[in-house]
């Protein structure tokens, strides 16, 4: 095979490796709890800064 075809196989092999991974459905951050935190801010314990 030519050195041309090689690269190109790899390249195809490559790319369809990354978007098999890159669209796959298991994310670390939908099972952190940091992010399934709803609560809401208290607008009244923020204090402005007297010059803003």
């Amino acid at each position: 095979m030519s050195f041309k075809k090689i690269m190109f196989s790899v390249f195809a092999v490559l790319l369809l490796a990354s978007t098999l991974v890159s669209c796959s459905n298991d994310s670390v951050a939908d099972q952190d709890a940091l992010y399934n935190n709803h609560q809401g801010v208290d607008k009244s314990k923020i204090e402005m800064p007297p010059n803003g």
